[in-house]
């Protein structure tokens, strides 16, 4: 986290030792202790309730989707992706409502051209 080497632990210990005194240093380092301890059980605390909202937020999404398939409102739900079995069929992408035109051919049969309102 902080990334403190050896070295720089001996060196704030000498400057404890130096500004506090060898007497008060153990209650010093106690009282940071509990400090530090307070702090990461706050920390963990903080974690696990954005946690728990994350997951509350997920069981309510999921809840209203299986409510919404229960009423049958499958209609607001995204269409199931189905593989294109055939790729020659002609599709009317262009206004699904409109049938397609078809055009006579020379040798008698008729064709189908996509897109085209007829």
């Amino acid at each position: 986290m902080f990334d403190i080497g050896w070295f720089e632990l001996l060196i704030l210990m000498a400057l404890a030792v130096i500004v506090v005194g060898p007497k008060d240093l153990p209650k010093m380092m106690t009282t940071v202790g509990r400090y530090v301890a307070r702090a990461r059980s706050m920390a963990a605390e903080f974690q696990r309730g954005f946690e728990d909202l994350a997951k509350e937020t997920e069981l309510e999404e999921l809840k209203r989707e299986i409510d919404r398939v229960g009423e049958g409102d499958i209609l607001s739900s995204p269409p199931p992706i189905r593989p294109n079995e055939d790729e020659d069929a002609p599709t009317n992408a262009a206004a699904p409502d409109t049938p397609l035109k078809t055009v006579p051919t020379e040798a008698g049969g008729e064709t189908v051209a996509s897109g085209e309102r007829g």
